[in-house]
């Protein structure tokens, strides 16, 4: 990436970004079952509803010279695929809020490098994206260091899923945004506005879509 572009794109990405919520106890986090999500285990990130089943998060390929699928999108019309949770570094199996996280897929294409959430720039529109994999993944985009965090939302066990920079601390939530109809779904971006609510289902009871 040309260093002016990739100073640009940092700076607008910067820009948008803000601290998250320094009252947000740190607290156990739920599934919809009211189990304690756990490391390691599967869970499907579904939007809150009163009776979550579909909406779940897939992969495809994005973009003209895109030649795997690693952008993260979310489909209403389907189940999607799961996730676990993981603490780097850390003894304990309890997901809580305002810890630092890896998030991967269960699943990935053979062309991905690591099924691990990681955000990357797109150069056509200067936002930040969901994705999957590792720089041969992204030649010659821009890929941010961070780690995503859960974030308590409201009182009827929904949450938020925040991204903080390692450079600076700086952090944002995860939103949507759908840019066409032929990507299947709606991009997962980091935004400061219109933050995605989710809640987190036990993959136990849920039959998978697989890539």
């Amino acid at each position: 990436m040309n260093p002016t572009l990739s100073l640009t794109l940092s700076f607008l990405l910067f820009a948008f970004l803000t601290n998250l919520p320094s009252n947000n106890a740190v607290q156990q986090v739920f599934d919809t079952n009211g189990n304690p999500v756990v490391s390691g285990k599967q869970y499907f990130i579904f939007p809150a509803s009163d009776n979550p089943k579909k909406g779940g998060l897939t992969l495809n390929k994005v973009g003209d010279d895109s030649k795997c699928p690693v952008t993260v999108l979310q489909n209403n019309a389907i189940t999607g695929l799961p996730v676990k949770f993981t603490i780097p570094e850390s003894t304990t199996d309890n997901i809580v809020t305002g810890t630092d996280l890896d998030i991967e897929f269960t699943e990935k294409p053979d062309c991905a490098e690591s099924s691990k959430w990681l955000l990357f720039v797109d150069g056509n529109n200067q936002q930040s994206y969901v994705g999957i994999g590792g720089p041969s993944n992204y030649p010659g985009v821009e890929i941010i260091s961070g780690k995503f965090l859960v974030v308590k939302h409201g009182k009827d066990g929904s949450y938020k899923i925040g991204f903080c920079l390692d450079s600076t601390g700086d952090c944002g939530y995860l939103g949507l945004q759908e840019i066409n109809a032929g990507e299947t779904g709606s991009r997962l971006i980091l935004t400061i506005t219109d933050a995605y609510s989710v809640v987190f289902v036990d993959a136990a009871s849920v039959k998978s879509q697989s890539i």
